[in-house]
């Protein structure tokens, strides 16, 4: 899961906001030194990557809002002649708003066009919102294979009608989200500011804090305290945003991890680590990564010698005053954390991605639930739809459709081993019933559950929500409390403690 924001108007935003930065501080002749140097970055990186998520963000919401408007006219001009190309045209006639209107045209296209299938995978290309792929989905099914009653509702219908529910859900669960997430950035951000301000008020006091405030301590303390507000920050950034899935090359691991040095590390480390090994392998299926065991070792070596690179001339340039037994810690301290960061970080998106699996599950259920009647459906279509409105499971969605032509069954077993989720697995089970006994038999188990999942669904997204913003409140008041303890109170008490020591030996002295 990997989130991609570049531009040429995010990199302009980030040089406006740097040069006024720049400016404050020479119209206030504060001295430029590295902790401003830093503060500035920090905060540039914040703005940036805030501005980048409001826009994304309201972009989201708005395509959601307009897709609802969208759907509640189609259904309703449908249900007065029961024509969906003629709905989508009278839609198209009716709307405002320019960037709608060229997306409900792109769609009447499609429903007119000769070649469904191209001018499917023509609009797909166009327009990445899963919502609105599946509302063409349906629509061309209609035209293909006509509408029927179910229940005595028009199929087509019933479909926009949970459609519209999925947007709904979707909508709620981000002003939420949003809601657990607001304020929290300052938090976050406000300890670093306050570094240099607590360096002048405790000097100007006590002069003897300059044992803190001018030496190792010092450099250390700000370099904890500005990776915990970076990593902080970047942690809550993930969680607030949509979760995606981008397909992504790693040409450079590959090459240097052909290299006959790399090749005998990764066939030792199966050999010695076996197990350790697996639990890897299947963390990169789960979490969808494309690169394979071998490069993620290089990976983690790579990131060890740069750590220790990196560690070591900080130490040449800033430590050198302090005991070489510690610097010598200190590098190896480094070196180890970025050893075992890329460990780290694929467990938190594997717990990340665990917690949209059910979710997304519910979803597929809600899916099958609105194409299941269609008569002439089969499985290979019931996993295109699956595949072209997933998020967690995409990759071995698509890869079950490579394999669908060698056998049917073969396919969906090899699903089945590639996932790592009991929900879905009960799931490809239905599917492969379908084409012995028919779709509408064999996925007759989630319509008649459908009303438990719902419910279920709902109540696992509320209860997902409360933990994230439980957490992400415990969290956001560490650089604080950090700040305070470490940088405030723990040097006061220190230097207070030894002149009181000092001042007691003076006094028993006296006596």
């Amino acid at each position: 899961m990997r989130i991609i924001h570049k531009g040429k108007k995010e990199i302009l935003t980030a040089i406006i906001l740097y040069t006024i930065s720049l400016t404050i501080l020479t119209i206030l002749n504060i001295p430029f030194s590295l902790y401003y140097f830093s503060v500035i970055a920090v905060l540039f990186f914040v703005f940036h990557m805030e501005i980048y998520w409001k826009k994304e963000n309201r972009s989201f919401v708005k395509q959601l809002l307009e897709l609802d408007w969208l759907l509640s006219e189609v259904r309703h001009r449908y249900y007065v002649h029961g024509m969906v190309d003629e709905a989508a045209q009278e839609a198209y006639e009716v709307c405002k708003i320019p960037g709608l209107k060229e997306k409900i045209y792109a769609i009447y296209e499609a429903l007119c066009s000769v070649d469904m299938n191209l001018a499917k995978e023509r609009f797909k290309h166009m327009n990445q919102n899963r919502y609105f792929r599946m509302f063409l989905t349906l629509s061309l099914m209609v035209m293909e294979f006509g509408d029927k009653t179910v229940e005595g509702q028009s199929l087509y219908l019933r479909n926009l009608k949970r459609l519209r529910e999925e947007i709904h859900i979707e909508l709620k669960n981000n002003q939420t989200l949003k809601h657990h997430f607001s304020g929290l950035t300052f938090l976050i951000v406000v300890p670093i500011t306050t570094l240099g301000a607590i360096e002048s008020w405790g000097l100007s006091n006590l002069p003897e804090l300059s044992s803190y405030y001018e030496g190792a301590y010092r450099i250390l303390f700000y370099a904890f305290l500005f990776i915990l507000t970076v990593g902080l920050y970047y942690l809550f950034f993930l969680l607030k945003t949509p979760i995606k899935v981008i397909i992504k090359q790693h040409p450079w691991l590959k090459l240097v991890s052909k290299h006959s040095l790399f090749f005998r590390y990764c066939r030792n480390y199966e050999h010695f680590f076996p197990r350790n090994f697996e639990k890897l392998r299947i963390s990169l299926i789960q979490v969808g990564e494309t690169m394979d065991m071998s490069e993620f070792l290089c990976k983690r070596i790579i990131y060890g010698f740069l750590g220790f690179s990196l560690s070591f001339l900080w130490t040449l340039f800033f430590l050198m005053y302090l005991w070489k037994i510690k610097i010598i810690f200190l590098v190896l301290l480094s070196t180890l954390l970025c050893f075992f960061l890329p460990v780290w970080v694929l467990k938190y998106r594997v717990r990340l991605a665990k917690v949209y699996m059910e979710d997304e599950v519910f979803q597929f259920q809600a899916i099958l639930m609105m194409v299941m009647y269609m008569d002439r459906i089969s499985t290979f279509e019931l996993l295109e739809i699956m595949e072209d409105f997933s998020i967690i499971f995409k990759k071995q969605l698509r890869q079950c459709l490579l394999d669908y032509d060698v056998g049917q069954k073969e396919a969906l077993l090899q699903l089945k081993e590639n996932t790592y989720c009991e929900a879905f697995h009960r799931l490809i089970d239905n599917l492969i019933m379908c084409d012995d006994i028919g779709v509408t038999k064999a996925l007759d188990e989630v319509a008649l559950e459908i009303q438990f999942y719902s419910e279920k669904r709902q109540q696992q997204t509320n209860y997902q929500l409360e933990q994230k913003g439980i957490l992400c409140r415990f969290l956001s008041f560490l650089p604080l409390v950090t700040t305070i303890a470490l940088y405030l109170i723990l040097p006061f008490v220190t230097v207070s403690l030894s002149k009181l020591m000092e001042v007691s030996e003076a006094i028993a002295n006296g006596k």
